[in-house]
């Protein structure tokens, strides 16, 4: 069991090498938890490209015949960073103080938070609908089978046209256990689920200022709908993970037309393509932003044609795959037709605070600022139309067709955030200087009742657990009402 952890964690952060040399090549200062971001998230991303690769080849999934290659990969990038074959940093001129209220505050709602939804994720198998007939028995199949799911549509469902990133990390962790450990599974999609936390500090900070970057950790994590489905074991958040990964570096892009920031990008996005293809429309906001950076002339050809290319080399292949065996680009299965676009779901941020508390109402007026902000000045409205570009046509495309399920609206979440927070502090600077003391401490106050209610929701069958804390796999399988995968 110890080996099956260690090989799990040892694919998080095998990567740490080579995104440090990565991010050393651009000209953005480096930071070490980005870095460490990075390699998790691009971590699990190659590992399981590498095993859609083999089971295209119909090369039988074993842990040697996954590592070997993964390793392979990361060999010069790990070697190139050893010997420290990277240009120098230039030291930062720009020397800003340090939000330390904030600071300490989002130190204790993430480890708080982030407590209860790893508890949750660890303790209970899975249990909710798609993580159950999708995700899990996707992965029961491969790990029964050593191979991809056959595109045969008649035999299975239009859900095996999925991407795989999820189902395959499951896989993984089955085949370095002996056995399909449910526990060790769920830990892939709560650490990328939870890392939205860090994507959007380093969103905030990049774009506004570190207290921004901190606020929108706040925010993020305050909102129920965040709380509710980090540990659930689906690709929602993961997906979110890649995007604002993807929104973070094109803004990189737009600011230093550095080469590295445009393949960390695409890179970044394909990702999130191999996660879930509800990203699909995402990619085409992305591209628009990437084009809307070349008519600007803030990103060269150069840049955008390898951001380009390395967003379709990780991406292609699932797609091109399901196209050639199955003729479709992405299955059919939203439920349109339920969708309800009602002045209600217009308004969703503020109508219905049970998913997004007080960080809905700082979004819409986020998003109303900032759109009064583009048509006063659009020419200096940089980071509204960065933001809203990655948010707003999604938001219409939920609305308009997928709104009979408030969860999706996570896929882009983490990004509005970040403009709730750039425009909160700006409110924050217009209130009297003599009420700031005060209002901080009233805020903090609320910030920690709320922390506490987000935990509490965060962890499911909680008399339950308490009643029995040391349960074992059986009754907890029972607790959940789900039966164990048979072999």
């Amino acid at each position: 069991m110890i080996l099956a952890w260690a090989a799990v964690l040892f694919v998080l952060i095998a990567p740490y090498p080579t995104t440090v040399w990565l991010l050393k090549r651009s000209p953005f200062p480096v930071s070490k938890w980005l870095a460490l971001i990075l390699a998790a998230g691009f971590g699990i991303g190659l590992l399981t490209w590498l095993m859609m690769l083999e089971g295209m080849l119909g090369i039988p999934f074993e842990v040697w015949s996954i590592l070997l290659p993964y390793l392979l990969i990361l060999l010069p990038g790990t070697i190139l960073w050893w010997r420290g074959r990277t240009p120098k940093q230039a030291p930062s001129t720009v020397d800003e103080p340090k939000p330390k209220h904030l600071t300490f505050l989002g130190r204790i709602v993430i480890i708080t938070v982030g407590a209860a939804i790893l508890l949750n994720a660890l303790y209970w198998p899975f249990y909710k609908d798609d993580a159950v007939g999708i995700y899990a028995d996707q992965a029961h199949f491969i790990y029964a089978t050593r191979g991809l799911i056959p595109l045969n549509l008649t035999f299975y469902s239009y859900y095996q046209a999925y991407p795989m990133l999820v189902q395959l990390s499951y896989t993984y962790t089955y085949l370095v256990s002996g056995w399909e450990d449910v526990y060790l599974a769920k830990l892939i999609p709560t650490l990328l689920s939870l890392a939205c936390l860090g994507a959007v500090f380093y969103l905030g900070k990049t774009l506004y200022d570190e207290k921004s970057g901190w606020l929108a950790v706040l925010l993020l994590a305050l909102a129920p709908l965040f709380g509710r489905w980090a540990s659930s074991g689906y690709a929602d958040l993961p997906m979110a993970f890649y995007y604002t990964l993807a929104a973070l570096f094109a803004w990189r892009v737009w600011k230093s037309n550095s080469s590295v920031d445009a393949l960390i990008s695409g890179a970044a996005i394909g990702l999130g393509a191999w996660t879930k293809n509800a990203i699909l429309p995402a990619v085409a906001f992305w591209l628009a932003f990437i084009l809307f950076g070349v008519l600007r002339k803030r990103i060269s050809y150069k840049a955008a044609v390898l951001a380009c290319a390395t967003a379709a080399i990780v991406a292609a292949p699932w797609y091109v795959r399901n196209l050639i065996e199955a003729h479709l680009l992405m299955p059919a299965t939203a439920w349109t037709d339920q969708a309800t676009s009602s002045f209600s779901n217009l308004l969703v941020f503020i109508t219905h605070p049970e998913n997004f508390g007080l960080t809905g109402w700082l979004i819409m007026i986020g998003i109303i600022l900032a759109l009064v902000q583009i048509v006063r000045n659009w020419r200096n409205a940089d980071r509204e139309i960065h933001l809203l570009v990655f948010t707003m046509p999604y938001f219409a495309f939920w609305w308009l067709l997928a709104s009979y399920d408030r969860r999706f609206i996570l896929y882009f979440l983490p990004i509005l955030v970040v403009l709730a927070a750039g425009y909160g502090l700006k409110l924050w600077q217009h209130i009297p200087q003599s009420y700031h003391r005060s209002l901080t401490w009233l805020l903090t106050i609320i910030t920690l009742g709320i922390t506490l209610y987000i935990a509490s929701i965060s962890i499911d069958f909680k008399s339950e657990l308490l009643r029995d804390p040391l349960m074992n796999d059986a009754a907890k399988h029972a607790v959940v009402g789900i039966k164990p995968s048979e072999p």
